[in-house]
């Protein structure tokens, strides 16, 4: 190999590199600075080589051996396991492989016993990326969505997961099913629910005297077993007295209920009754309705559909909200003993869901039609759809109309996160149909940022407030997590559907699953 050392480059530049005929091997050779320093260039009529190669570094010190810059990532540098190559930019960054359209595209790891023993395959043939551990395609995803595991799936042991497929159907909690008679111990009381609070008028109950009334009630069958018992009254019942409470005439959604006492005179006073509708039927131990003219006949097994239905009653507005048992709703009414703060997994369990790193997913299947209804699930301070009700959320959202807010599109599957009261609303440009499944799934990072997921497929989140563009923007980043939430706020799991008609309208659930750090 030529050198300038001692030379002019005008007498001898044309030399520096030989020629064929001058190369007696095709092995590398050193080139050499003007003062006869090697360089960490090395030549030969087949090949070159150097040491470090920097692309576009701007005379920095390359990352690497290789190391493709077309913007600083900022104060970063490739890992010493894996610096072999590097590509950085200030922006998006990353790598092509192109393939024909019925081949693969293959990114391999090798070692000394095997060059291909792991590996990432893309087929285009059939559009599915396939995974390679140990010279075995292990596992695949198709490009519907369907992962397949040659394995057994396990979920890391960090996680503490809570999984609802609703076996046992939530009920109407007992705070929300109390009702007061009016006018007089014989008046009718309606309620439907599977529990029922009844606080009677004023009944004067004198020597071997009985009143009697009518409970209505559409969850009572003409074969249901209803029990009835007294749990306080306003006044004093003497030692020698006695007050009972009978149910008779069971009927398609009623029955009678009888108080009577023995041969002791009971002053007028008030009482309240506690009935139990089929007491054999047990309700979710973790879940609780409520919403605009709930009714637990309203929530139910599909029929055709691996999951519950969930519909509204007949009127405009009407609502069915499934959320968690938080509080010692359904175990106390009043009395001086304390509520206990174990009713659900829930309520100790999932609270501050936004520093723990939680993950939530819902998917739900519509029915027959789409139009004029709304359902959201995710997570709320509280259970209405309206984004302007929590100050803190993060929550997908389906709408028909803006009763609930406005939306930029409304026959498209929006995403809703709150800060303080400033909302967030990306239209994720899913256009809902009938009949179609929807695996809705909502990720936080360790950073309170979250991260939206449909069918499996990554939306990426707006970071601009509905109060710079109303009813929300389609975002084109598709990977872009939201702006961090508030770390402090303890949110609740919420699914939900809302007539906006006079019709009844449903959605099928399959199932909630979350999970939270142990920690």
């Amino acid at each position: 190999m030529s050198s300038l050392q001692g030379k002019t480059i005008s007498r001898t530049y044309q030399r520096l590199i030989q020629t064929d005929s001058e190369v007696t091997d095709s092995s590398l050779k050193q080139v050499s600075t003007g003062s006869g320093t090697p360089t960490s260039l090395k030549v030969s009529t087949t090949s070159a080589e150097v040491l470090k190669l920097g692309i576009n570094t701007g005379g920095a010190t390359p990352d690497g051996l290789l190391h493709v810059l077309s913007g600083s990532a900022g104060s970063v540098t490739a890992s010493s396991f894996a610096n072999q190559l590097t590509l950085e930019n200030s922006g998006d960054s990353g790598l092509s492989i192109l393939s024909g359209a019925s081949n693969f595209g293959h990114i391999y790891f090798g070692d000394a016993n095997d060059n291909d023993v792991g590996g990432i395959s893309y087929d285009h043939s059939n559009d599915s990326m396939n995974f390679t551990v140990d010279s075995f395609q292990s596992m695949s995803l198709d490009k519907s969505g369907n992962l397949s595991i040659g394995g057994v799936l396990s979920q890391s042991e960090d996680k503490y997961s809570l999984t609802e497929y609703f076996h046992d159907l939530p009920m109407i909690q007992l705070g929300n099913v109390e009702v007061t008679q009016d006018t007089s111990g014989t008046t009718a009381v309606t309620q439907n629910s599977r529990l029922v609070r009844i606080t009677t008028a004023s009944i004067d109950l004198a020597a071997t005297d009985s009143v009697e009334f009518t409970l209505n009630n559409n969850m009572i069958q003409d074969n249901s077993h209803v029990l009835a018992y007294l749990t306080n009254s306003s006044g004093t019942i003497a030692d020698n007295a006695m007050v009972s409470v009978m149910v008779h005439d069971v009927d398609d959604g009623s029955c009678k209920i009888r108080l009577s006492t023995n041969a002791v005179d009971v002053a007028a006073q008030t009482y309240e009754i506690h009935v139990t509708v089929d007491p054999h039927l047990r309700s979710s131990g973790g879940w609780q309705l409520t919403g605009t003219n709930v009714s637990e006949s309203r929530i139910g097994y599909g029929v055709g559909v691996a999951g519950v239905k969930m519909q509204t009653a007949g009127a405009d507005n009407d609502q069915l909200i499934v959320f968690p048992k938080t509080g010692d709703n359904g175990i106390y009414k009043g009395g001086p003993h304390p509520a206990a703060a174990n009713v659900s997994p829930w309520n100790s369990n999932l609270n501050t869901p936004v520093s723990k790193e939680t993950s939530i997913q819902i998917p739900i299947t519509t029915s027959s039609s789409v139009a004029d209804m709304a359902f959201w699930g995710g997570w709320k301070l509280t259970t209405p759809g309206s984004y302007a009700t929590d100050p803190h959320q993060a929550y997908f959202i389906y709408a028909s109309n803006d009763d609930l807010g406005a939306l930029t599109t409304n026959g498209n599957l929006h995403f809703v996160y709150s800060i303080s009261g400033t909302d967030y609303i990306t239209n994720l440009g899913i256009s809902i149909a009938a009949n179609t499944t929807y695996r809705l799934k909502i990720d936080f990072d360790e950073n309170f940022k979250a991260s939206v997921f449909v069918n499996g497929v990554q939306y990426g989140l707006t970071h601009t407030s509905t109060s710079t563009t109303a009813g929300g923007v389609t975002e084109s980043n598709s990977t872009r997590s939201s702006l961090a939430l508030s770390s402090t706020q303890d949110l609740i799991p919420v699914l939900a559907v809302q007539t906006l008609t006079s019709t009844n309208k449903e959605i099928f659930n399959h199932f909630i699953k979350a999970t939270r750090n142990l920690t």
